[in-house]
């Protein structure tokens, strides 16, 4: 006997006994799940389509899926430098997947024999690979033009990077089955683009006078900048300041070695002028390019992870040096004429503070970004840097102005009106946001005119502040109707910290009618991610529930485990329901 898709959503929403015992049997018979009557509820997780390179991976993820009573998953199909997982006219097939085999139309296909809706997920902004590959390397002009040493990203400001991914994603959208699209890093990591299009765009749009090349290759320089600094210089030199007289960029000499700090998150906030800065020093102190190693400390890894290390490397090898991470237990191992990067490592052992001051006293250069705030106390660390103490974190539009001439900073006599330049950011966040916004519209608007049942959906950064920072305007997508529903990425531990984020997002939709929690299932440690405690997951996916919330999704697949999967279906999953959407938006 068969059954359409389209057949079970008339029967499954219905209430009525009668109704709901043909839908059953009907199931039944097609050899279809039978759900259990009543309201509906997102179940869903997100999982990676390197997952299933072959059938077999496949098929084993579904069953995990299907035993924890699941009834949606999206599925990451298109990321790593613009590979897709799923047959595309636009881009090439991921590598190393089965000959003849098709991930996304197979998961299709399995899932929705399983009542399973699937949606296609899209990595937006964040390109996913360290060097031009697949997309990049064809229009180099796409990438946000930062001139420094951050990832790589799609720039939404131009045209061509919005119809390109809003094609892609529609060409899916139409060739395949799917329940829904979903966009990810539908945002900006870096701050500013220095491109001629952005630039005059932006001026354009204004009424400002555009920023040239003089402009924005030297100091003084005012960007959007956060940082945890350490303060009072003894013999280091202070090259360059912040607009309170803090040291921002200093250097130090300790024996026959030398340090280069850079007193923010420089890895992720590195405009033009800073990375010349990093060139000339490692050049004019003759660092090897074949000899670069990213260190950090255990502990610091356990409270803070690896991700700015990660973003070190690849920061270093836009400035053309190639960059391995290494842990501080092999420090002494090291070349003593190796270049050390520490990248926010606030916590450092006192065996390996000493280390690090054999290290450059040997003649060892030494680059520390954003500097060990929790250590400086140590009096190795106090040598290396000429530093003695911590200053306090920072978050702002900040002005970086040099201390007096020095060979190692571009720099010009023009003066800047920090206020004015505040102003100016300002209008830059509305003009990027409106750029994310206009492929977020243009998605939606098509996908609705080929699939109009279709979801659109998003997950979006929380608290609402954070959404802002990275100009990421969901709440002002819900109140336009261009999105169906958004996934908080609320991925803390804490859950006050999520119930006072549950009832921010109140303020947006009262009834959480639009928005559903994205909750995580894993921590970190020292040896890598593991599966969270699972009475934390169950307690927050309760709080969700208890705040009006209609279900939820867990990040990742990966760490949905057996005694999680049995503690589910022994309780909140104990039955099969299908997958909650909202309600149909009101004609205007």
């Amino acid at each position: 006997m068969t059954v359409t898709r389209k057949a079970l959503r008339l029967f499954l929403p219905s209430t009525r006994p009668a109704r709901t015992l043909i839908a059953v049997l009907l199931l039944i018979g097609a050899g279809l799940p039978a759900f259990a009557a009543g309201p509906q509820q997102m179940r869903g997780v997100w999982m990676h389509a390197t997952q299933i390179k072959t059938r077999a991976e496949a098929d084993a993820c579904v069953a995990r899926i299907q035993r924890a009573n699941l009834n949606a998953v999206f599925l990451l199909v298109w990321y790593w430098g613009g590979q897709a997982f799923y047959h595309s006219q636009l881009c090439p097939l991921g590598e190393d997947v089965e000959q003849g085999y098709d991930p996304l139309g197979h998961m299709i296909a399995q899932c929705h024999q399983r009542g399973i809706e699937v949606h296609a997920w899209y990595v937006n902004g964040s390109y996913g690979a360290a060097q031009p590959l697949h997309v990049l390397d064809k229009h180099p002009e796409w990438a946000v033009q930062t001139d420094g040493g951050n990832e790589l990203w799609y720039d939404f400001g131009k045209p061509q990077v919005r119809k390109f991914q809003s094609d892609l994603m529609i060409e899916c959208l139409r060739n395949y089955d799917l329940d829904g699209i979903h966009f990810d890093y539908i945002r900006y990591g870096p701050k500013v683009c220095w491109c001629n299009h952005c630039q005059e765009e932006f001026a354009a749009r204004y009424g400002l006078v555009p920023v040239v090349s003089e402009k924005r290759l030297s100091f003084p320089i005012v960007a959007p900048l956060s940082g945890n600094p350490v303060a009072e210089p003894t013999t280091a030199k202070v090259l360059a300041q912040f607009s309170d007289g803090a040291a921002a960029i200093v250097t130090n000499q300790l024996g026959k070695g030398k340090v280069l700090l850079l007193n923010w998150h420089a890895c992720r906030q590195m405009p033009p002028p800073v990375a010349e800065t990093i060139r000339r020093a490692l050049q004019i102190w003759n660092a090897p390019r074949d000899k670069v190693f990213v260190v950090d400390t255990a502990p610091n890894r356990r409270e803070y992870g690896r991700q700015f290390a990660r973003d070190a490397v690849a920061a270093l090898q836009r400035l053309g040096y190639r960059a391995k991470l290494s842990d501080e237990d092999r420090l002494a191992e090291l070349p003593k004429d190796s270049l050390l990067v520490m990248a926010a490592v606030y916590l450092i052992p006192d065996e390996t503070a000493q280390q690090l001051e054999q290290f450059v006293q040997a003649g060892g250069i030494l680059l520390v970004i954003d500097g060990p705030v929790r250590s400086i106390r140590k009096a190795p660390l106090q040598r290396v840097l000429g530093m003695k103490s911590s200053g306090r974190y920072f978050n702002r539009t900040e002005l970086i102005l040099p201390a007096g001439p020095s060979d190692l900073l571009p720099s010009s006599d023009r003066k800047i009106d920090l206020e004015e330049e505040r102003s100016r950011l300002r209008k830059w966040a509305e003009y990027r946001k409106s750029g994310v916004t206009e492929l977020v519209r243009d998605v939606y608007r098509r996908a609705k005119q080929i699939k109009p049942k279709a979801q659109v959906t998003a997950a979006v950064f929380t608290p609402l502040a954070s959404a802002e920072n990275v100009f990421q305007d969901w709440p002002g997508w819900l109140r336009e109707g261009i999105i169906d529903y958004v996934i908080p990425m609320a991925y803390t531990a804490d859950n006050h910290a999520l119930a006072t984020q549950l009832q921010e997002w109140k303020t947006i939709d009262p009834q959480l009618e639009r928005i559903v929690p994205g909750l995580s299932i894993y921590r970190r440690t020292v040896r890598g991610p593991v599966t969270r405690d699972t009475n934390l997951i169950l307690s927050q996916r309760q709080l969700c529930i208890e705040n009006g919330a209609h279900g939820n999704l867990f990040f990742s697949l990966h760490y949905l485990n057996d005694p999680l999967i049995d503690l589910l279906t022994s309780g909140p999953h104990r039955d099969k329901v299908p997958a909650y959407r909202p309600p149909p938006r009101k004609a205007p």
